[in-house]
């Protein structure tokens, strides 16, 4: 009976060697990143409201983001010692000893990593969890700045449509004022066959706008994973008066940009590894309970007949060949280089993006100025002129669609402008990782 209550507690204790020490890891909750904080400055409920859909629906959001729980896993599972070894054996051939003939052997062991391998392997997932956090953020900020691009785009479609619509109306006009003339005989027909020729023309650039409109709205539906779905409102482009100062804006970029947050994870990461590949160097130990069934002897009465054994063992391994440890800091040592090099290419693009979007504004700013309140005024008095000439016959139907052509152009052109200064302030957001500060508007 005594032998059965000793294979039990080896049991028991096996069992409890093979628990794991580290619980489950719990879902990583992602903090506000620039990409929330840039939807949260956003004035217009509709366009706030669908990109947090866009948030929250995205596919590739949504696989970075389960890539990043399994990295939380990995952070717990880092730390975790090795599975327990358990083995048993039976003697064919009883080994005979003063006590009695073994039957069977029942051994555990467990070994432990020495030298803080387990924190530091701990720590290293952490890093490639948090890199992974960061790709997620840079990602989230990507997808917000290419659908305010894309609705900002729709919007300028939808005022051009309107551009059109309004010079049609205009169209009609001059194409009943010359059917007047030519049923008064002072009009040639061919001046009417000329205006509903172009009327023609906006009409299929209208269509072009449908048709181009429906592309876009099909890329939003693509980044909010609802393919089919109308886009039936866009909101007015309005820019309100501003001015930059343009090396506050490079500190936030490079205080708020998430993509060099994961680079500088990377580098503590390969940091990390490279201090592990070191501990490799150092020693790992072992610990074992040895369990052994001793059978009585029946043709000798001795002391201790059939007394079991049992025996605690403890080992070291030895760190003697130093070849695969050597290189893989050699390797780690080039993968940190390269990781930093990756952080200052990053820097690197962030400069080149806000250079590009310095220069750009300007030149944006001062060709709306132009559009907006120089030439639509002389376009407009052009035309008139125009009207009035043509409707005493002093000039033809081509002056009058001249006319007509340039005040078109110079409307769409406006509205062009302006939708690509929305666009070029919404890539600034996006280069800098955050709302245009309010100090930085006038």
């Amino acid at each position: 009976m005594e032998s059965f209550q000793k294979i039990a507690i080896f049991c028991l204790l096996a069992l409890l060697a093979s628990i794991p020490v580290n619980g489950e890891a719990e879902r990583d909750t992602h903090p506000m990143g620039p990409a929330d904080f840039i939807v949260g400055g956003i004035a217009e409920p509709e366009l706030r409201s669908m990109l947090a859909e866009v948030l929250e629906r995205n596919i590739e959001i949504a696989e970075v983001s389960l890539r990043l729980f399994a990295a939380a896993h990995r952070t717990t599972t880092a730390r975790a010692l090795p599975d327990p070894r358990a083995e048993v054996t039976a003697f064919v051939l009883p080994p005979e000893t003063r006590v009695g003939p073994q039957r069977f052997a029942a051994r555990v062991s467990q070994q432990l990593p020495g030298g803080g391998k387990r924190d530091i392997s701990e720590k290293a997932a952490d890093y490639q969890r948090r890199a992974l956090a960061a790709d997620l953020q840079a990602l989230r900020l990507r997808v917000v700045t290419e659908t305010r691009r894309l609705v900002i785009e729709i919007s300028y479609l939808d005022e051009a449509r309107r551009v059109l619509a309004d010079d049609r109306v205009t169209l009609a006009h001059f194409e009943e004022l010359a059917r007047a003339r030519y049923a008064s005989g002072t009009g040639l027909q061919m001046d009417a066959v000329q205006l509903q020729a172009e009327m023609t023309r906006l009409e299929t650039r209208e269509t072009e706008l449908v048709e181009r409109r429906s592309g876009l709205v099909a890329e939003i539906n693509q980044l909010r994973d609802r393919p089919g779905t109308p886009f039936g409102w866009a909101p007015t482009v309005s820019i309100p008066p501003f001015t930059l100062r343009w090396f506050e804006l490079r500190q936030i970029a490079l205080a708020s940009r998430p993509e060099l947050v994961g680079d500088d994870a990377r580098i503590q990461r390969s940091a990390t590894m490279t201090e592990l590949a070191t501990k490799d160097r150092s020693p790992d130990f072992s610990v074992g309970l040895t369990y052994a069934y001793v059978d009585k002897r029946n043709d000798i009465d001795v002391p201790n007949n059939g007394q079991d054994v049992l025996g605690i063992s403890g080992g070291v391994s030895i760190p003697l060949w130093k070849t695969a440890t050597n290189a893989e800091i050699e390797a780690t040592t080039q993968i940190r280089l390269a990781d930093e090099a990756a952080r200052r290419r990053t820097v690197s693009e962030i400069e080149r993006e806000l250079e590009r979007l310095e220069g750009r504004i300007p030149e944006i700013e001062r060709r709306l100025v132009l559009l907006t309140d120089v030439l639509p005024i002389q376009t407009e008095q052009a035309l008139a002129s125009a009207v009035a000439a043509y409707a005493t016959g002093r000039v033809d139907a081509l002056a009058l669609l001249d006319a007509e052509r340039v005040l078109l152009d110079v409307r769409l052109s406006a509205a062009r402008s302006r939708a690509d200064l929305a666009v070029t302030l919404v890539d600034l957001e996006g280069a800098i990782g955050a709302p245009l500060p309010i100090g930085g508007r006038s």
